[in-house]
């Protein structure tokens, strides 16, 4: 099955990129497991003439299989000023920064026993975490080399199907319709996340490829540049900036008539912030700072949640609120003091992307 190629772009620097990627996937051993023979389907729930082919082909991005860590003091390579993506399973702690995951975009992984995988794209800057237990086993995704408006298709190796990072569903093949089952991650800058969790482990740079993760593969400055765009962009919502960062809900079964809200982070001001809101009938907190470069939502479902009264806590971190209780709240929702230690708020299903993707991917989200 053939797929569009990126015959409209004209743009010097895009050409470069996709070169620079061609050169940087072709000079290297893989560490994923490269499918040479791996299927497209016949059918999509998407269209299929917005499916284009994103330069290096299936595991020309290779997937790491076996990430080892470092402690974050040895971290010295990582740039204080870029992002990562942190995870907390249980009591294990994880950053994954995006210097590496640029190159990567998919690590397969096990936290506190749990097989998740951890999947970046960089042209619509979003950082998702997922169980990788499908049909009762564990399995490994992969890069399929195909985008659905910039957005990265990811495949697994179990069964072949097609899943669509920003939608959170399989796409194509055998499990198509089913929802990725969703981990919260936080992202932030590097600096912070290792002042906030100085003990934790981070994605080492011995992954196994000859490659400079210091470098910005896409440019300097990619992530701010409203105009660098890669693909052609269907709905242009001229609401917020196109990279404009924002913290979006999703519901199951997601397709693009799909309702979703999104939190924009710079509204969060230069202080820790929490906002209420109401999403699929369920109430729900956004607690965040724009100078931080950091936010989180969370569900308010159970009697114990509902019951509570959160005032926002600046200069404690990694507590961004407490409670009337006196319980104090971590950002990913853990009670850390406080007489109900241990307790942990619903997740949402959530994450943090560019505007210009969500609102493309949903054209009636709601900010």
């Amino acid at each position: 099955m053939a797929f569009k190629k990126n015959n409209k772009q004209t743009h010097v620097q895009t050409l470069l990129i996709i070169f620079i990627l061609t050169l940087f996937t072709g000079a290297c051993g893989m560490v994923g497991s490269s499918n040479d023979n791996l299927t497209f389907p016949s059918q999509w729930l998407v269209n299929e003439n917005e499916i284009v082919e994103g330069g290096p082909g299936v595991d020309g991005i290779p997937s790491i299989e076996n990430p080892k860590f470092i402690k974050a003091s040895e971290a010295v390579f990582l740039d204080p000023n870029r992002r990562v993506a942190g995870i907390k399973v249980g009591n294990e702690v994880k950053a994954y920064p995006h210097q590496i995951m640029d190159q990567h975009e998919i690590v397969n992984d096990n936290l506190n026993e749990e097989a998740v995988t951890i999947t970046f794209c960089p042209l619509t800057g979003t950082s998702i975490a997922a169980s990788r237990v499908l049909n009762g086993r564990g399995a490994e995704f992969g890069v399929s080399g195909l985008l659905f408006r910039n957005n990265l298709i990811m495949y697994d190796r179990l069964t072949e199907s097609f899943w669509s990072q920003i939608q959170l569903r399989s796409i194509g093949g055998d499990l198509a319709g089913e929802d990725l089952e969703v981990i919260q991650m936080v992202e932030t800058t590097w600096g912070l996340w290792r002042k906030m969790y100085p003990d934790s482990e981070v994605l080492s740079d011995e992954t196994g490829f000859g490659r400079n993760y210091n470098t910005h593969l896409y440019g300097s400055d990619f992530t701010t540049n409203h105009n660098r765009i890669i693909f052609p962009v269907r709905n242009n919502d001229e609401r917020l900036q196109r990279k404009d960062r924002v913290h979006a809900l999703i519901p199951s079964n997601a397709d693009e008539t799909a309702n979703v809200i999104a939190f924009v982070i710079k509204e969060f001001g230069n202080s820790m912030t929490i906002k209420e809101s109401q999403f699929m009938g369920k109430e729900v907190i956004a607690v965040g700072n724009n100078d931080l470069d950091i936010i989180n939502t969370f569900y308010l479902i159970s009697d114990f949640e509902k019951s509570l009264i959160f005032e926002p806590i600046d200069g404690e971190l990694p507590i961004v609120m407490q409670d009337q209780l006196g319980n104090k709240w971590d950002i990913f929702g853990h009670a850390i003091e406080g007489p109900n230690t241990g307790e942990k708020l619903t997740e949402t299903r959530s994450f943090t992307g560019y505007w210009y993707a969500l609102a493309d991917f949903y054209p009636n989200i709601e900010i």
